[in-house]
């Protein structure tokens, strides 16, 4: 076909136009559907009438409602969907029994549905439905939890989680839950639920969900409720993010400390020392002692600080947990711009300083400090770890056989390159019946004690062997009164205790100092009686002899979300 002079192809040409036509009335649909959702599309008006006036609606009088059954006034209204009025108790049963009792429950359903939803909070809601225990000593009985502690059901093997982008990271720190004796046995036995007193979310009811499901399905499942509220547990935690597995399991154990001290008033109302005596407490929570002694005078001054974990340094010839350990408990000589203020001399004096933990938690919880060359460098030595622990040789006095411990879990970092700012998290887990678990998202694999301990680990959880003979309030401290009494006194010690044992304490630099984790950070420079530690607890330094004889400390397990990693960078895995 010739058009103008130029050649054209009849097909080709038919092809083109139809294609325009497709095109174009895809293009009007595509405009109608648009349009009908802001306008009305293809109505009937009559352009000859007037458009209609929108009547003004007429306030409706309540006391001249009429009756749903007999049409006269009624004031009366139904107690139950408050939707109907009657004007005897008569007409009331009638329309009762004709059928409103099927539409008053819908109506009351639909009322209870219609409550608005409350977004994302950075910080947990602490507004209260139901009623605020009385606080008291003892919040969480002891006995009780020794009975969680020791609970013999044989459990059920774990249950893979799905990966809901980025959230490896939290997969494992809720599988290492998920395997904690006592915690489990008090969500599937007594419950939290029931005791809960939050409005909006809370982590412990959807954890305590998380648990019933994972006993009960054989499919993985989604996290998703627990992972999408992130800015609920911590403050610097977001969803979909690549976030530090330690620092996650930090702020999920101060979450559910902060739940437990809402079941009576919150922090606020509850009393320092009773802090200690929640069931989170008395599963996760210890001591630690920071002794100093000045070489003038010889004065002792002790500070004890609560403790929900521990972070040990790996550096160095360190090629074992109990070395990593010896390091962390090792007599630190402070001296040049790191001196001492000691208050017996009222100088700055050379002095030594040693971490001891005073008083061991039930469930311990071990950081190794991989990340600490910043975002772009890892630590991949190999720090071999045994599965039956004594923490006797770190104690601040001679311990007993209750100081034993055994592996249950496992937190690893795959990596590439020994970079921090990406990799993956996987994790070992034991059940109750003591087989081991490799676990990877979704993907559960029965393996050998052996392949656990090859790990190169980057938490280590450890259960007692048998539960500590008493709670953190009574174990080995003092009153107001005592406490009072103790500042009063100046005591001594012979030069002879502060000779440093050949082979076992060693001079460190100035810089060197134990590491303590997100819920205990003790200081080099000790030069108050009145300490505010880094995690906001209120601690009081005392004085006396090595004997063990120390008075009660004032602290706060509630842990500020603001807390700076200067010591443990946080990792982001995939």
């Amino acid at each position: 076909m010739h058009v103008g002079g130029i050649t054209l192809d009849l097909n080709w040409f038919l092809q083109f136009i139809f294609t325009l036509f497709i095109f174009a009335l895809g293009a009007l649909y595509l405009l109608k559907n648009t349009a009908s959702k802001y306008f009305e599309v293809d109505a009937n008006f009559d352009p000859d009438q007037p458009m209609p006036s929108i009547p003004t609606p007429t306030p409706i009088d309540p006391d001249l409602s009429t009756c749903a059954v007999c049409s006269n006034p009624a004031s009366k209204k139904c107690s139950r969907c408050k939707s109907v009025r009657y004007c005897t108790s008569a007409c009331q049963q009638v329309h009762w029994n004709a059928g409103h009792k099927t539409k008053c429950k819908v109506n009351s359903a639909q009322t209870a549905s219609t409550k608005p939803f409350s977004g994302v909070a950075l910080v947990p809601a602490s507004g209260t439905s139901k009623i605020i225990k009385k606080p008291r000593k003892v919040l969480f009985p002891y006995d009780e939890f020794v009975k969680l502690f020791n609970w013999e059901k044989p459990g059920f093997p774990p249950c893979g989680l799905l990966n809901c982008g980025n959230s490896c990271f939290g997969n494992v720190v809720l599988q290492c839950l998920v395997c904690t004796r006592p915690l489990v046995a008090y969500l599937l036995e007594k419950g939290h639920r029931k005791e809960c007193t939050r409005n909006d979310w809370c982590f412990l009811c959807e954890f305590q969900t998380l648990v019933e499901r994972s006993c009960q399905s054989l499919q993985p499942f989604s996290p998703i409720n627990i992972l999408s509220r992130l800015p609920n547990i911590g403050g610097n935690l977001g969803y979909g993010r690549q976030e530090d597995a330690h620092e996650f399991m930090r702020f999920a154990i101060d979450t559910m400390q902060s739940v437990c001290l809402d079941e009576f008033g919150g922090e606020k109302a509850v009393d320092h020392s009773s802090q200690e005596t929640t069931l989170i407490q008395h599963i996760f929570g210890g001591h630690l002692q920071s002794q100093v002694i000045c070489t003038n005078c010889n004065k002792i001054s002790n500070q004890y600080e609560n403790m929900m974990d521990l972070t040990v340094e790996i550096h160095g010839d360190a090629s074992s947990l109990e070395e990593c350990l010896d390091q962390f408990t090792v007599k630190e000589w402070l001296h040049g711009e790191n001196m001492y203020k000691c208050d017996g001399c009222n100088d700055y004096v050379k002095a030594w300083k040693r971490l001891t933990i005073r008083s061991a938690p039930n469930i311990l919880t071990i950081g190794l400090k991989r990340f600490q060359s910043g975002r772009f460098g890892k630590l991949n030595k190999r720090v071999s770890f045994p599965e039956t622990l004594d923490l006797t040789p770190y104690m601040s006095e001679d311990g007993d056989d209750t100081n034993v411990y055994k592996l249950y879990a496992v937190v690893v970092h795959v990596d590439m390159l020994n970079a921090s700012f990406f990799g993956h998290y996987i994790c070992y887990t034991k059940d109750f019946c003591g087989n081991w678990y490799r676990i990877d998202d979704c993907k559960v694999m029965r393996v050998e004690l052996e392949e656990v301990l090859s790990q190169g680990a980057y938490m280590l959880l450890y259960s007692r062997v048998s539960a500590r003979p008493s709670c953190l309030r009574t174990s080995g401290t003092q009153g107001k009164d005592e406490q009072k009494a103790m500042k009063a006194e100046v005591e001594y010690c012979p030069k002879e205790q502060i000779e440093c044992v050949a082979g076992k304490e060693t001079i460190c630099s100035p810089g060197h100092s134990g590491s303590l984790s997100l819920n205990g950070s003790l200081h080099s420079e000790i030069p108050r009686c009145e300490v505010e530690s880094s995690t906001g607890m209120n601690t009081d330094v005392v004085h006396g002899h090595e004997d063990g004889d120390m008075v009660r400390f004032k602290s706060n397990s509630s842990v500020s979300k603001e807390v700076s990693f200067c010591e443990n960078e946080s990792v982001f895995p995939d």
